[in-house]
């Protein structure tokens, strides 16, 4: 059961994000003609893609820096780090997404699952 848990956890780290954040940002510039939810729903939405985007970059970022590094205790301590960092983001992203409002909440919400499945999977392997 924890090796399909895991395998589960590691192909919505790896497939989800990148299309979710690309149909988040597409909704996001088709809703903007239509303002529906108030105001701070949006908001909402929108602090929670952008952080999710961050993120996303953060995790190139970081797969060049410590995939450059020679093994030591250094690449390690850095790698456990940068994936707390990026998980408890990420979960911090996926309420941002979850409570607001709009056509660009699904994909948001799916990216920031992926990219938080991601760094629990990162720092499990490490």
């Amino acid at each position: 059961m924890g090796g399909i848990l895991i395998a589960v956890l590691g192909l919505s780290g790896y497939i989800l994000p990148a299309p979710s954040l690309i149909w988040a940002w597409a909704a996001w510039v088709k809703s903007r003609s239509n303002p529906d939810s108030p105001a701070w729903r949006t908001v909402s939405v929108f602090i929670g893609l952008i952080l999710a985007s961050v993120i996303g970059l953060v995790v190139v970022l970081v797969v060049a820096v410590v995939g450059g590094m020679p093994e030591s205790g250094t690449k390690y301590s850095l790698a456990m780090k940068s994936s707390g960092f990026g998980f408890l983001a990420s979960i911090l992203a996926l309420v941002l997404s979850l409570i607001g409002k709009g056509p660009a909440r699904l994909p948001t919400s799916h990216a920031c699952f992926g990219l938080a499945a991601l760094w629990l999977v990162a720092a499990l392997m490490y």
